[in-house]
């Protein structure tokens, strides 16, 4: 394969940094050997981790479940939608949503949308999820493995301001694939001094 100068430095910069050599500390970076650029072109394309993910691809119904009282509390259900595609040619799975809001039109609007991106970190060998939502302006993020279940458990951590009271958040989000037509999601919050508690779970069914 002929690779154009420009691409050469690139690789020989991103070899270096790799190695622990900063890029900028070398007048003339080495030029990298056919099998290191071999091996980070490979690294680069998705791999049967991304294909999990692409599975998901599709038009969803969501069945959601919200237990944001805590365990004495009556959990509040809600309905809606979502669209899963594989973007960046296969490398992340985007997930659109809507749903009705089950606090109420007062408390946010009538409905939540929500944004979500899965990958696959092939340096770390981590499942990582981005989500997003209408709940809030901020984001969350967390990375993790599938287990040998092939539950996805992905571990992350936010800081929260509950009431007035500032604290580092701490949760798990966990993708489960239950069979070709259905997979749910849940966000459990983790806490040093009482049991987790899964605050929200969506079940997806596949729409046909």
């Amino acid at each position: 394969m002929k690779l154009s100068s420009a691409v050469r430095w690139f690789l020989a910069s991103c070899v270096a940094v790799s190695a622990g050599v900063p890029a900028r500390a070398q007048q003339q970076p080495p030029q990298p050997t056919p099998e290191q650029i071999q091996a980070m072109l490979a690294e680069m394309q998705p791999g049967p981790e991304h294909r999990v993910l692409g599975a998901l691809e599709g038009r969803w119904a969501l069945e959601i479940t919200y237990n944001m009282g805590g365990p004495k509390a009556k959990p509040m259900m809600a309905k809606g939608s979502a669209t899963n595609r594989m973007i960046l040619g296969g490398r992340f799975l985007k997930s659109e949503g809507v749903s009705d809001n089950p606090a109420g039109a007062a408390l946010g609007g009538a409905t939540v949308e929500m944004l979500g991106i899965y990958g696959f970190d092939r340096r770390t060998k981590e499942y990582t999820t981005l989500g997003l939502d209408t709940m809030g302006t901020y984001w969350v993020s967390a990375a993790g493995v599938m287990k040998p279940d092939k539950t996805i458990v992905m571990s992350g951590e936010t800081a929260d301001d509950h009431a007035g009271s500032k604290e580092i958040r701490k949760y798990d989000m966990v993708l489960k694939v239950v069979d070709a037509d259905t997979y749910i999601t849940q966000v459990i919050f983790k806490f040093t001094s009482m049991p987790d508690l899964k605050i929200v779970e969506i079940v997806h069914r596949r729409q046909k």
